[in-house]
């Protein structure tokens, strides 16, 4: 079970116990009717009942049922046909010795399958799968699983060797399926980094932009510095203070690029914040930002864009669907060592939660699916919290980070 969900269980004495009343009940169930189909069943739902321990989605459970049950039923059966070909009881004096082997070589090599596929990275994170690369990753080792049965059931002694090399055939795809699957949800992995690595770039090219275009700005302003001030003080002269005033406020206008909502001197955060907030004006969003941060912070750039980027992501895409008060409240702070983070958005509609977890609305989930559980784990690493608030009609995450950084001085807009 740890093989396909992290070791955090909802409850470890309620996990206990679960797995003494599974092996209770299928023991049970094996004396008092011994039919096999019957056995398949109960223990494909048991051990279904057994993955709600973790937290997953349905998807991993029923991947994770099919792929343990069809790799423990291929062992199982391996290691039956192996004894009967060595037909062990004809040298025991009425004692079942190949029952008795098969119960303890069943296990050991179970274990043994379980330690050499333990080497697999074996993703625990709810990535996105396509629904055709699921199914296929289901389907194989559910065929596989029913072909071993009905060769074990419907076996003849005559072909054990037959039944041995197809059985152990279908073990060996078990194993390489498991493989591709561990191998996709790592593709998967690399393929959201690269977007939130992209989605880094575009910001840090963004803040680029603003930066050449405000040093541009001030050089022509310091080419035309005499010229300036020359046209200033002949207004003040002639008492057009009316007219000086303007053009003075032109001249500042000049220098302050729109384009900067965050100053702060960290520019990994300007960055991000200064692309989310470009972002959302294209769409008539206004956004407030009130921003109190040093130049530098302990929280990792590519963390501050999983935070910043997935929050404002949201907000944006929950405010652009509103016909009016498109407005979005940004707080971020750092006081007594902690990084406060809030973001404040208006929203209309339901919120969608899935296994008691907020799921995207949007149309390509691929890509958007991410969001509040990748600001989970950015944030887990800095021991840090989440608290999700909302009314009818306004939506809140806030974020706490505890943090120590080296520099206290803050920069303040």
């Amino acid at each position: 079970m740890y093989l396909f969900f992290a070791r955090r269980v909802k409850n470890k004495k309620v996990e206990l116990t679960s797995y003494i009343l599974y092996f209770l009940t299928i023991a049970l169930i094996y004396i008092s009717y011994n039919i096999p189909i019957v056995n398949l069943i109960c223990n494909l739902i048991m051990f279904f009942l057994l993955t709600l321990n973790y937290y997953a989605n349905w998807k991993m459970r029923l991947t994770a049922v099919v792929y343990i049950y069809a790799i423990l039923i291929s062992v199982e059966t391996i290691t039956i046909i192996m004894l009967s070909i060595l037909d062990l009881n004809a040298f025991s004096k009425g004692v079942d010795i190949e029952l008795i082997l098969a119960q303890i070589m069943s296990k050991i090599l179970s274990y043994i399958v379980v330690l050499i596929i333990s080497n697999f990275k074996m993703l625990k994170t709810e990535y996105y799968i396509p629904p055709l690369h699921w199914t296929a990753i289901f389907i194989i080792p559910l065929g596989t699983l029913f072909s071993t049965f009905m060769l074990m059931t419907e076996s003849d002694p005559d072909n054990f060797g037959q039944i041995f090399i197809s059985i152990m055939i279908l073990f060996l795809i078990n194993i390489f399926v498991f493989y591709l699957y561990d191998t996709l949800l790592q593709l998967y992995q690399e393929k959201m980094e690269k977007n939130l690595l992209k989605q880094q770039n575009n910001a840090y090219l963004k803040q680029l932009n603003i930066i050449n275009q405000s040093q541009e700005n001030i050089k022509i302003l310091r080419h035309d510095i005499k010229k300036h001030m020359l046209a200033v003080q002949t207004l003040v002269e002639k008492h057009k203070n009316g007219a000086a005033l303007e053009y003075l406020q032109n001249t500042f206008h000049l220098i302050n690029n729109v384009n900067e909502y965050a100053k702060s001197g960290n520019a990994e955060l300007d960055s991000i914040l200064n692309y989310k907030i470009s972002e959302a004006k294209t769409k008539n969003i206004e956004v407030t930002l009130d921003l109190h941060i040093p130049e530098k912070l302990n929280v990792q750039s590519f963390d501050l864009v999983i935070i910043l980027g997935n929050l404002l992501d949201n907000a944006i895409e929950a405010t652009s669907k509103l016909h009016g008060g498109k407005k979005i409240e940004t707080f971020i702070e750092l006081e007594r060592n902690v990084l406060y983070v809030s973001v404040k958005n208006p929203f209309y509609g339901k919120l969608h939660y899935q296994l008691n977890k907020l799921k995207t609305t949007h149309k390509d989930a691929e890509n958007h699916g991410f969001g509040i559980e990748s600001v989970k784990k950015a944030i887990e690493k800095y021991n840090g919290t989440m608290n999700i608030k909302y009314t009818e009609d306004i939506f809140c995450v806030d974020v706490l980070i505890y943090n120590p950084i080296s520099v206290v001085e803050e920069g303040k807009i």
